[in-house]
């Protein structure tokens, strides 16, 4: 049985997340925004109303922000490829190429995936660059291997996976780059257009 102190440890547990989430959101947009270099701590807080004291309380620096920002994208990322595969298991995997980069755009409207492909992470620790070098890796390998299986079963012309996956990857990546500049048309609206591309250059013709 839970006594009421436990669920009041719950409780702030619970408000402290929160709390530390909305540090990392504010984080990411004015890192997206501003660039990380130009992003301070009091930038921060002020967005947050709160005073600079306040943030050590749920992050222990500007680069622990950069970090765990770029792991939550990274955590949607994932969730987006396994919500791609199981909703599309029997399609061909040039459909489920699309359907991953369909959420893979809506990943990258948010502060966190726009965070990501914005912001160099070469001023975060070895450790640190280590840990979403694997992210990355784990993304793109899932990308190839679909490429690769594609090739192999004729639904995908002829093509090196490696450099395939690389050009979609940074036509996508892009997406965020045009929004900073104030150009119109939603995520969802220019990424079918991407696919539109990408269906009929990858698409293999009968």
């Amino acid at each position: 049985m839970k006594t009421a102190g436990t669920k009041t440890a719950f409780s702030k547990e619970g408000q402290r997340e929160q709390k530390r989430l909305a540090v990392l959101q504010i984080g990411a947009r004015l890192f997206s925004e501003r660039g990380f270099d130009r992003t301070s701590l009091d930038d921060i807080a002020t967005e947050l109303k709160v005073s600079k004291r306040t943030l050590y309380y749920y992050i222990s620096s500007k680069d622990e922000i950069l970090f765990e920002c770029s792991q939550l994208a990274f955590q949607y990322l994932n969730t987006a490829m396994q919500d791609a595969e199981h909703a599309n298991v029997e399609r061909p995997p040039l459909d489920r190429l699309e359907a991953f980069f369909r959420l893979n755009a809506q990943v990258l409207s948010n502060d966190f995936g726009a965070c990501l492909v914005r912001c160099q992470n070469d001023v975060l620790s070895q450790e640190s660059r280590a840990v979403l070098h694997e992210g990355y890796k784990k993304v793109d390998f899932a990308i190839r291997q679909l490429l690769k299986e594609g090739v192999e079963e004729g639904s995908i012309k002829p093509c090196d996976p490696k450099f395939t996956a690389a050009a979609i990857f940074g036509a996508f990546n892009w997406l965020p780059y045009w929004h900073r500049d104030g150009r119109k048309g939603s995520y969802s609206e220019i990424a079918e257009q991407f696919l539109t591309t990408l269906v009929d250059g990858l698409g293999q013709r009968n």
